[in-house]
């Protein structure tokens, strides 16, 4: 069942046939995660992409004040990691932990480059993620630099319901840069 998701998944963005997708596959490890488990603790090594068939990870920081940021979500089919360290091979600045129960594959970074060796064709897949990705992150600024706090939220929640309605509300406000007491007066307006 997890499978077919990746699997799907792939299928939107590369032509690939039955026998090179199962083959692609095994590069992959899919485990389960209850809610709340840390797939990606600050400061370790980033050596793996992570890949959400079911549930929702955040990626987040603490700050100097030893508060959560939320930096990004990914729900089902959304790829998540901290890019930059993954890329370079660092130690990550950020936690990723799940949200909900979730079923996740990953990849390691070796593992990544042999496929991308093996089927260069997942380069165009993994561009177009990385896109959607960016694209991603560049809205999120355009509503921190584009809308006071309260336009914000109700523009977040117009174009993003599934967000709103499966995220915890602390989580959601963590995400817009509120606290959880300024989204409750907001939502009571």
């Amino acid at each position: 069942m997890a499978e077919s998701i990746l699997k799907n998944h792939i299928k939107n963005y590369a032509d690939l046939s039955e026998e090179e997708l199962t083959e692609v596959l095994s590069f992959f490890d899919c485990q389960s995660f209850k809610k709340k488990e840390t797939l990606l603790p600050t400061s370790n090594r980033c050596d793996k992409l992570f890949f959400v068939a079911k549930g929702c990870l955040q990626l987040y920081f603490i700050d100097d004040l030893g508060y959560q940021k939320t930096t990004q979500f990914a729900l089902e089919n959304w790829w998540l990691t901290d890019f930059l360290a993954f890329q370079n091979q660092k130690r990550s600045n950020f936690t990723i932990e799940t949200v909900e129960n979730s079923v996740v594959f990953s990849i390691s970074s070796s593992k990544y480059n042999t496929l991308l060796n093996q089927f260069p064709l997942l380069e165009k897949y993994f561009r177009n993620i990385y896109e959607t990705a960016y694209g991603a992150a560049l809205m999120r600024l355009k509503y921190i630099n584009s809308y006071s706090k309260e336009e914000m939220y109700f523009r977040f929640k117009e174009d993003f319901p599934e967000f709103v309605q499966r995220v915890p509300q602390y989580l959601v406000a963590s995400f817009l840069g509120l606290t959880p007491e300024y989204l409750s007066e907001i939502k009571r307006k």
